[in-house]
C-alpha cells in the first residue's frame, strides 16, 4: 500500500497554468500536398517538441525568441531541418522515402534526437513501422534479426538481447531514459527484457559496443533502450481517439486483445492502454511437436500523460505494468530434473515524471529531470523429481531513480551533454519449503541476502565538435557505487568501486553521401547484489555460493566503420574489438567442507577473466522500384577467452538476414524474409555442459538453419488487417544458446480498428 500511494503521488505531481503555443504549422507530403499526421518536430540539442495531428497541424511553445531551427522526421519520409517563425503558420512539405537505413532518427547515441547518419557511432533502430509490421509476440523477439542483435531464450516467456557477444547484465537495458538493469541483474541470460508490453512501445535503439558514458555501468556491449508511445497535442479543441487490435496465432499459441485511448488537448493529452494475453504451448518445427509446458497468460498496462505550460516547459508523468503468471522453465522440467519450475509472478512497475525546460541560454538549451520509482518481482516455484518439497521464492527490487540532464549548442558547430544520475536498490529476497505430504513449512534464505541495498552515483559530460568535414566526439564519466550485503549466514559485506571511463571519436565526411568513422570507448560494469551473494542451484550442474572482494568488470572498444546513404541506396559497415578485463567468472569453491552439494558443484565468483571479441556488422538498403525495396544485414562475432584459453560462451554464429518489401498507395503492403544462421563449432566448456545447447548438438556443434517467412496487411480508412507466414517450410531449429525450440510453421492474423 506504501508503494501504491508513492506511485500515484509521483504519478501525478504535476501543475501548471496552460496558455496557447507560440510556433504553429502545417506539414503535407511534397507530391499529393495532403496533410501527413504523426510527424515529430523537435527542437534541436533537446527532447522538446511535439507531433502533427490528423490535419497534419502542430503547435509548439518554447521560449519567446523569434525563431526556432527544429528537425521534422516522420516514418516513411526523409528527414529534414527547418526554421521556424513565430506568429505565422510555417509550411512543411515533406518528400516519400522508403529507405530506412541511416534516415532514421536516434535519441540513444547523444541523449538527444539526432539522424543517425550524422552519429559517429555503431546503431541500430527498429521503426514503428517495423514494429507494427512484424507485430512481435514479446519485446525481445521484436529484436530478433536485427544488424548486431542476436536474441536468446531460455524459455518461452523470456529473451535476451546478445550485443557484441556479451548478454545479461553485460548489456544495459533501457526505458524512456530509466535504466532496466537493477542490482540483481545476472549474467548470462534473463527474461526482464520480455517485461515490456511490446504494443507501447514506439520504437527501439541499439547503441552497439558504445554507452558508457552516457549511461553508466553495464554498457559493455552496449545500450537497448525502449521507447514509449507519446501522446499528441491537438490543434484545437478536444479530440478523443481510439484504437482496437486483435491477433490470433495457429495451433492456440497466441489470443491477445487491446483497447487504447487517446485524449487530445491543445497544452494537455493522454495516451492509455490495457493489453491482455494468452499464450498457447508451442508448436515446433518438423517432428519436435508441442513443447509442453511453455505457455503462460500476461496482462499489462500503462498510460502517459503530457502538459504544455506558457514558458514551454513540458511536464510528463508516465505508468507502466507487466504480470506474467505461470511462465514455465521448459529446460528446467525436460532436461533439468525439475517436475515443475516457473515464474509466478513475473512482474515489472514503472512510474516516473519528467519535466524539460528550454532556455536562450546557449549552455542550457534545455534542461531535462527525471524522477522514477521501478519495481522487478521475480517469483519462483519449484518441485524436483521425486520430490515432497515445494520450493516457493520471491525476489523483489525498487529503484528509485533522480536524472538531471543539460542539452548545450556551445556554438552552432559545438554541441555538449551533461548530467548526473542517482539510483538507488532495494532488495528483498525470501524462500519458503513446504513438505507436501506433511504440510509443513520451512522458511530459509532466499537467492539473495534480504535487505541489500545498492546506491549509484555519477556525473558526465559529452562532446560534438564539428569543422569542416570533420565531426569529432569526446566524453567522460565518473561513476561510483555502493553496495551493501546484509547476510546473516555468509556475513556482511560493502563495497564501493568507482570508475572514470572515457570516450573519442571522429567522423570524416568523405562526400556529402559516404563517411568514415572511427572510435574508442571504455567501459566497465560494477559488481551488483547478484554477483555478491547469489546462493542456491543455478543450472542442472551448478551449485552457487556467495563472493567476496569484487572489482569492476572492464572494456576497451575501437571501431572503424563507414556510412553511406542516397535517395536510392544505404548501407553502413562496422569492424571492431573488444577488449574485456577483470571478468566475473564462476570457480570451483567448496561448501560445507565439499566441493559438491545436492548433488552439483559448487561454485563461487571472481575476477579471473580476460576475453577479446572482435567483428563485423554490416546492413543495406535499396529501392529497384518506386515501391519496392531489398534488404539485408550481415553479423560476425568471433570471442575468445584468453584466460582459458577456449571461445568465450554464447558466442553467436554468424547470421544474416535477405528480405524484399513492396507496397502500395492503395494501403497494401508484402514483405519476404529469409533468416539464416551458421553451425557454430567454437564451444567452451560450458557451453558443451549445458543442457539447453548440448540436447541440440550434433558432431560437437550446434547445427546451422534457415527460415523463410512472409507478412502482408491491408489498411482501409480506420481499419487495418495483417497476415503471416512463418517458417513456412515447418523446419526444427534452436537459436544457439536458447532452451526452447523456435517456432514450426504458423500462421498469424490481427486487426486494428482506429476510431
Amino acid at each position: 500500500m506504501k508503494y501504491f500511494k508513492f506511485q500515484l503521488a509521483l504519478l501525478f505531481l504535476v501543475s501548471s497554468h496552460l496558455a496557447l503555443s507560440q510556433y504553429m504549422g502545417v506539414i503535407t507530403d511534397r507530391t499529393t500536398q495532403q496533410p501527413i499526421s504523426e510527424v515529430h518536430v523537435v527542437v534541436l540539442g533537446s527532447s522538446i517538441g511535439t507531433s502533427s495531428d490528423s490535419s497534419g497541424r502542430f503547435y509548439l511553445d518554447v521560449k519567446r525568441i523569434d525563431s526556432v531551427r527544429v528537425r521534422v522526421s516522420a516514418v516513411g519520409y526523409s528527414t529534414i531541418e527547418r526554421m521556424l517563425r513565430k506568429d505565422v503558420e510555417n509550411r512543411i512539405e515533406l518528400t516519400t522515402s522508403v529507405i530506412l537505413l541511416n534516415n532514421d532518427v536516434t535519441i540513444t547515441a547523444q541523449r538527444s534526437e539526432r539522424l543517425s547518419f550524422d552519429v559517429a557511432l555503431s546503431t541500430t533502430t527498429i521503426s514503428s513501422l517495423q514494429l507494427k509490421e512484424y507485430e512481435a509476440r514479446t519485446t525481445p523477439e521484436a529484436l530478433m534479426n536485427q544488424t548486431g542483435v542476436w536474441v536468446q531464450k531460455t524459455n518461452h516467456g523470456g529473451g535476451s538481447p546478445i550485443v557484441r557477444g556479451l548478454v545479461g547484465n553485460q548489456v544495459l537495458l533501457l526505458v524512456d531514459g530509466i535504466r532496466l538493469n537493477n542490482a540483481t541483474y545476472r549474467y548470462g541470460p534473463n527474461q526482464y527484457l520480455s517485461t515490456i508490453d511490446p504494443q507501447l512501445i514506439d520504437r527501439m535503439e541499439v547503441n552497439r559496443g558504445s554507452g558508457s558514458v552516457l549511461y553508466g555501468s553495464d554498457a559493455l556491449g552496449g545500450v537497448v533502450q525502449i521507447i514509449s508511445k507519446s501522446p499528441t497535442f491537438s490543434s484545437g479543441g478536444v479530440n478523443i481517439r481510439g484504437e482496437l487490435s486483435t491477433k490470433w496465432m495457429s495451433a492456440g499459441m497466441e489470443k491477445s486483445i487491446r483497447p487504447e485511448l487517446e485524449v487530445q488537448c491543445r497544452n494537455i493529452t493522454f495516451l492509455g492502454g490495457l493489453s491482455l494475453r494468452s499464450y498457447g504451448d508451442v508448436l515446433a518445427g518438423g517432428n519436435l511437436g508441442f513443447l509442453r509446458p511453455t505457455g503462460y497468460d500476461e496482462r499489462s498496462a500503462d498510460a502517459k500523460l503530457l502538459m504544455r505550460t506558457k514558458r514551454g516547459d513540458v511536464f510528463t508523468t508516465a505508468f507502466q505494468q507487466t504480470t506474467q503468471q505461470h511462465v514455465p522453465r521448459f529446460d528446467q522440467v525436460v532436461q533439468g530434473g525439475f517436475r515443475l519450475y516457473e515464474f509466478e509472478p513475473q512482474a515489472r512497475q514503472l512510474t516516473y515524471a519528467k519535466w524539460e525546460h528550454a532556455t536562450q541560454s546557449p549552455w542550457i538549451q534545455s534542461l531535462r529531470i527525471t524522477a522514477s520509482l521501478h519495481r522487478s518481482v521475480e517469483g519462483t516455484i519449484s518441485q524436483k523429481n521425486n520430490s515432497v518439497d515445494l520450493k516457493t521464492q520471491n525476489d523483489e527490487v525498487n529503484t528509485i531513480g533522480l536524472i538531471a540532464e543539460i542539452q548545450s549548442q556551445l556554438r552552432s558547430h559545438w554541441r555538449m551533454q551533461s548530467g548526473a544520475e542517482y539510483y538507488r536498490d532495494d532488495v528483498s529476497s525470501t524462500a519458503v519449503v513446504l513438505n507436501t505430504t506433511t504440510n509443513l513449512e520451512t522458511k530459509q534464505r532466499g537467492s539473495y541476502a534480504n535487505g541489500s541495498t545498492s546506491m549509484n552515483w555519477a556525473i558526465y559530460n559529452n562532446h560534438q565538435y564539428e569543422w569542416k568535414r570533420f565531426q569529432f566526439l569526446a566524453g567522460a564519466r565518473w561513476n561510483t557505487v555502493v553496495v551493501q550485503v546484509v547476510d546473516n549466514v555468509f556475513g556482511d559485506q560493502q563495497i564501493n568501486p568507482q570508475a572514470f571511463i572515457g570516450n573519442a571519436g571522429v567522423m570524416y565526411s568523405i562526400s556529402p553521401r559516404l563517411r568514415m568513422m572511427g572510435n574508442m570507448n571504455t567501459g566497465f560494469r560494477a559488481p551488483n547484489v547478484d554477483d555478491m551473494s547469489k546462493f542456491g542451484t543455478l543450472e542442472a550442474n551448478v551449485f552457487e555460493i556467495p563472493a567476496s572482494g569484487l572489482s569492476p568488470e572492464r572494456s576497451t572498444n575501437v571501431e572503424l566503420g563507414f556510412k553511406y546513404k542516397s535517395p536510392k541506396i544505404s548501407w553502413t559497415f562496422t569492424a571492431y574489438q573488444t577488449k574485456l578485463t577483470d571478468l566475473i567468472d564462476r570457480v570451483p569453491a567448496t561448501y560445507l567442507g565439499s566441493p559438491t552439494f545436492d548433488g552439483r558443484t559448487v561454485y563461487q565468483k571472481k575476477n579471473v577473466g580476460e576475453a577479446l571479441v572482435q567483428g563485423f556488422e554490416a546492413d543495406v538498403e535499396m529501392q529497384v522500384l518506386p515501391s519496392l525495396t531489398l534488404n539485408g544485414n550481415v553479423t560476425y562475432t568471433h570471442g575468445q577467452n584468453q584466460t582459458k584459453n577456449e571461445p568465450m560462451r554464447r558466442i553467436p554464429p554468424l547470421f544474416c538476414k535477405l528480405g524484399i518489401r513492396y507496397s502500395h498507395p492503395s494501403g497494401f503492403w508484402m514483405r519476404a524474409e529469409w533468416t539464416i544462421a551458421d553451425s557454430q563449432s567454437r564451444l567452451a566448456a560450458g557451453d558443451k555442459s549445458d543442457v539447453r545447447i548440448a540436447v541440440r548438438l550434433i558432431n560437437q556443434q550446434m547445427p546451422g538453419w534457415d527460415i523463410f517467412s512472409m507478412y502482408a496487411g491491408y489498411t482501409y480508412k480506420f481499419v487495418g488487417v495483417q497476415v503471416s507466414a512463418q517458417n513456412i517450410f515447418d523446419k526444427a531449429y534452436r537459436v544457439y544458446a536458447s532452451g526452447i525450440d523456435g517456432y514450426g510453421r504458423c500462421f498469424t492474423a490481427s486487426v486494428r480498428v482506429r476510431f
